[in-house]
C-alpha cells in the first residue's frame, strides 16, 4: 500500500535527479581569447606599401608604431571572411616598423611584430634644385597629411599639436631666414628664425612656436615639387611627419 511516506520518497528522489541533471549540464562559456592578426603580407610598389592579411571576422585591427612611445598608424575592421588590406606611403630613408593586435570588446589579442616596410628612395633632384622649389614661395601646413610617428618623451611642450592641429605657414627666405606664422587655433608670427639645407638634402629649421623655441632636425625630404613638400624630421625625441602644399 502506497503511503504518504512512500510519495514523499518518491517526489524527494525526484527533485535531486532534477538538480543533478541541471548541475550536469554545461553553463555556456564566456570567450576569454581573441586570435592575434595572422598571414600578414607587406607588398611595395610605386612608393606605396600595401599591408593584407587575416583576423577573426568584424574585429578591428590596430596598426601602431613599435616602442613606447610609437602612434597608432591606422585601425581598419575586418570584412565578413576576416580580411583587411590597406596602403600607405613608403619615408625615404626611413623603415617604417609596426606592430600589430586584435579587439573586439574589452578583449585584447597578443601583439605580433610585422616585418620593415622598405624605405623608398632618397630625393635625388640634388640639394640646389631642392632649395630653390623650397624658397620658391609660401607653404601651408596640410592637416589630412601630416602625423606624429613617434611622440617625443616629454608631456610638454605638446609637438604632437604644433605637428597635426595648428594651422601653420612656412617661409623659407632665400638668405636662410625663416618666416613662421601659425592663424589657428591662435594667432602668432615669428619672422627672425633661420633655415639651412645640406648637400644630402637634410634641412634644419630654428624658429619660435607659442610653445617656445623649437628646433626641427634632420628633416629630410620625403616628396618635393612645386605643389607639395613634405619632411620627416626630429623634434625634441620625436619623430614627426611635416606635410605643406603651396599656398
Amino acid at each position: 500500500m502506497i503511503t504518504f511516506k512512500h510519495i514523499l520518497c518518491i517526489f524527494s528522489v525526484f527533485i535531486l535527479l532534477q538538480y543533478s541533471c541541471g548541475k550536469d549540464d554545461p553553463a555556456p562559456e564566456e570567450e576569454t581569447t581573441i586570435n592575434a592578426p595572422s598571414d600578414i603580407q607587406i607588398t611595395t610598389a610605386n612608393d606605396k606599401a600595401t599591408i593584407s592579411g587575416k583576423a577573426d571576422s568584424g574585429t578591428e585591427v590596430t596598426f601602431q608604431y613599435e616602442g613606447t612611445n610609437g602612434q597608432v598608424l591606422r585601425k581598419i575592421t575586418t570584412d565578413a571572411s576576416g580580411n583587411f588590406s590597406f596602403s600607405i606611403d613608403q619615408l625615404a630613408d626611413y623603415e617604417q616598423q609596426l606592430q600589430a593586435f586584435v579587439t573586439k570588446g574589452d578583449l585584447v589579442s597578443k601583439t605580433v611584430k610585422l616585418d620593415k616596410i622598405a624605405a623608398k628612395a632618397a630625393y635625388n633632384e640634388g640639394w640646389q634644385t631642392a632649395k630653390a622649389l623650397i624658397q620658391a614661395h609660401r607653404w601651408k601646413s596640410d592637416q589630412t597629411v601630416s602625423r606624429v610617428i613617434i611622440k617625443q618623451t616629454a608631456a610638454t611642450p605638446p609637438y604632437d599639436i604644433f605637428a597635426t592641429v595648428a594651422q601653420k605657414y612656412f617661409d623659407f627666405k632665400a638668405d636662410g631666414t625663416f618666416h613662421f606664422e601659425v592663424t589657428s587655433p591662435l594667432q602668432f608670427t615669428h619672422d627672425t628664425g633661420t633655415w639651412a639645407i645640406n648637400e644630402d638634402g637634410v634641412m634644419t629649421i630654428n624658429t619660435v612656436i607659442p610653445l617656445g623655441p623649437m628646433k626641427i632636425e634632420h628633416a629630410k625630404i620625403q616628396h618635393l615639387d612645386a605643389n607639395r613638400l613634405t619632411l620627416l624630421a626630429n623634434i625634441s625625441d620625436g619623430l614627426f611627419l611635416l606635410s605643406m602644399t603651396r599656398e
